[in-house]
């Protein structure tokens, strides 16, 4: 167990700039290349739906819930297709930020994790194809956990995985206030991320 200096970033919306609410979403050219409609269709009848909240806590595997849905527009032969598709355009990766919090590393000693609502088959994808497991002691993703954040047991259960003892040790980074609060709820330093120099003025001053 440690109590040195840990930073923990979010991976959508701060290492991966391709989300809903970006300038550049992933599903940007999706009705010309599918057919498909993120808004109209994907969003509600898939991402919204109470079996993709499964699917981010480890509890269904995305393919057998994705077929599901496909079976219904036809495209269920297609979904190894959209799946590389979806997780290529969704990688839009900021090497500035990883670049920072490899600098801080250097500086401090310190450990660097990503905390994240994420499914098993994009995180082996972000780690391994887009190399971030070089930047992060580990990836810690809802679907190993079994819960999302902004539940407060995300984040005790992430901070056992981590090995950390003291809360307060922990500076996370995250765009989205839920999650923010949710963390400072659990004892955790935590900062609403408002782009890099916001990160880059955090980092000056920690550790």
């Amino acid at each position: 167990m440690s109590s040195s200096p840990i930073l923990v970033l979010d991976i959508d919306g701060v290492v991966s700039l391709a989300q809903p609410g970006s300038p550049h979403p992933w599903y940007a050219t999706l009705k010309e290349d599918w057919g498909l409609s993120h808004d109209e269709e994907l969003a509600p009848e898939f991402f919204l739906k109470p079996e993709f909240m499964e699917v981010l806590r480890g509890r269904l595997d995305l393919y057998v819930a994705l077929h599901e849905y496909f079976e219904t527009k036809g495209l269920a032969d297609r979904l190894e297709e959209f799946v590389s598709y979806w997780f290529e355009k969704d990688s839009d990766i900021d090497r500035g930020v990883l670049a920072q919090a490899d600098a801080w590393r250097q500086r401090t000693g310190g450990r660097v994790f990503a905390a994240t609502n994420q499914e098993h088959h994009r995180i082996a994808y972000l780690r391994d194809r887009m190399g971030l497991g070089a930047h992060f002691d580990e990836i810690v993703y809802s679907a190993a956990l079994g819960v999302c954040k902004p539940e407060r047991v995300f984040y005790t259960n992430a901070q056992a995985r981590m090995g950390v003892t003291v809360a307060q040790s922990i500076l996370f980074v995250d765009d989205k206030t839920s999650n923010v609060d949710g963390a400072r709820m659990a004892g955790w330093r935590a900062m609403l991320y408002r782009g890099p120099e916001s990160l880059e003025r955090a980092l000056a001053g920690w550790g």
